[in-house]
């Protein structure tokens, strides 16, 4: 009798003992299986919210935060001809940070690339006293150029490169005004400059041509094509246009005041009739060293036709 309940005494004293070992390993696992819920549910919320604000940004227009930023994605626009659009975001840009004179010359060139001089003239007035002032007169000169007073355009384009004389774009402008204004002898040297300047551009590479069969070089002006790679439809543009101011009569001597207001512009040093023109002996016996060591890269001409 004393031995059976020694062995309960001894069986109810394993059986506390078991429960004292296993209920706090079970609670320690329910424990670590609850702390394991709830990180991959934390981790799954997470990654939720992260993949919900990804979509947003991808659906989202990138706006910029800064003015250089928004002053560069107008150029771009502008770059891609984008006019009008780049229209509206100037206004946006003002309303953001302010007029400033860079944002105002890109106005001015919006304004005449959609075809409204009136407006755009107005802008590059504004300009001419500011770090755009080049800009302005460029934009001044190419508007008379537009309107077809190539003798008004030429003291203009020649405001805006005394002031940028290393750049190739007013450089090229600045001839082509002059060899539509009748002064083939001083379109030369800014044309030269231009193509030395930006031999990979093929505008300039046409206008150089173009002055050539002007001239009468009917080889190097096919030279000069053939190297700058200008396509055939483009090559029958320049001869006709070359045509065109071969049999056009030269301007006349008196001054374009009152024909158009951009006249008004001109730089108070420079008389546009003066500055337009040129004595045929005086052009004949300038230096035309840089303007023929061009024309070498090109070859003797025995290329063109």
């Amino acid at each position: 009798m004393n031995n059976i309940l020694h062995l309960e005494v001894a069986s109810t004293k394993q059986g506390n003992a078991w429960k004292k070992c296993v209920l706090p390993i079970f609670a320690i696992a329910m424990a670590v299986s609850g702390c394991s819920t709830d990180s991959a549910a934390r981790l799954y919320t997470e990654q939720n919210q992260a993949a919900q604000l990804r979509q947003e940004a991808e659906n989202t227009p990138a706006k910029p935060d800064n003015k250089g930023m928004y002053i560069g994605l107008i150029k771009q626009m502008q770059a891609q001809g984008l006019f009008f659009a780049s229209l509206a975001h100037i206004d946006a840009f003002e309303q953001q940070f302010g007029s400033q004179p860079e944002v105002q010359r890109l106005r001015g060139d919006a304004l005449r690339e959609t075809k409204q001089p009136e407006v755009a003239e107005v802008v590059y007035r504004s300009l001419l006293k500011t770090s755009e002032a080049s800009a302005a007169w460029h934009g001044l000169g190419l508007l008379a150029g537009q309107s077809g007073n190539f003798s008004a355009a030429v003291p203009l384009l020649q405001a805006a490169a005394k002031r940028e004389p290393t750049n190739p774009i007013m450089l090229n402008d600045l001839g082509f005004a002059l060899l539509r204004s009748g002064d083939k002898n001083g379109a030369r040297v800014p044309l030269a400059q231009a193509a030395e300047l930006a031999p990979d551009n093929r505008k300039i590479i046409a206008n150089l041509a173009l002055l050539l069969l002007v001239s009468g070089d009917f080889k190097k002006a096919g030279a000069v094509m053939d190297q700058g790679k200008i396509s055939p439809d483009s090559r029958v543009a320049i001869y006709l246009l070359a045509d065109q101011i071969k049999i056009s009569r030269p301007p006349t001597s008196a001054p374009a005041t009152a024909a158009t207001p951009l006249a008004a512009q001109t730089p108070k040093q420079q008389k546009p009739a003066n500055v337009a023109r040129s004595t045929p002996t005086e052009s004949i016996e300038l230096p035309t060293t840089r303007f023929q060591t061009l024309l070498d890269r090109f070859g003797n001409g025995s290329s063109g036709s």
